[in-house]
């Protein structure tokens, strides 16, 4: 069991890198991607040391590899706390609600971490809120998406 498990977390957390390395939209300081709605849906397949590698690893890979590698560390912790989040909200029993409300919540951490990053890195928080606007949209639409695709991956993690 332990080795199916680590499988799918390193598949999982390909595929975190590849939708939030080479599906981006630019934004000012950083790109809006849909990296947050495969790292919830990991949290429907992966007990929770898993889930956090997922979403801190494959996150932080993109950013390392992409234009912005001053993110990767503030992205480590970022997408590591996420799925935390997630995961004591559902307490182990995602049902569509709860779990949509654990993705509301959990997703939130992005949305401020980001805009508090990019007002250190880059010398104010008005600076750092030129980000906001792109950050809100890339929330609404991660958590639509999860909404959306939860009812599927709920099925498919009932029939491990």
């Amino acid at each position: 069991m332990k080795l199916r498990e680590m499988c799918r977390a390193g598949v999982l957390t390909a595929v975190v890198f590849a939708v939030t390395r080479f599906i981006q939209i630019p934004i000012p300081l950083g790109y809006f991607n849909v990296g947050n709605v495969v790292i919830l849906l990991s949290c429907l397949f992966l007990s929770v040391p898993y889930g956090v590698f997922v979403g801190g690893v494959g996150s932080a890979l993109a950013d390392l590899l992409s234009s912005y590698p001053v993110y990767t560390l503030p992205t480590l912790v970022i997408k590591s706390v996420m799925p935390l989040i997630f995961y004591g909200l559902t307490r182990g029993k995602p049902g569509k609600g709860r779990s949509i409300l654990a993705a509301a919540v959990a997703t939130l951490l992005p949305l401020i971490g980001y805009t508090v990053t990019g007002a250190v890195l880059y010398g104010g928080f008005a600076v750092g809120m030129q980000q906001f606007p792109g950050l809100l949209l890339e929330y609404a639409a991660n958590l639509i998406l999860f909404a959306l695709l939860y009812p599927q991956f709920a099925r498919l993690q009932r029939g491990k």
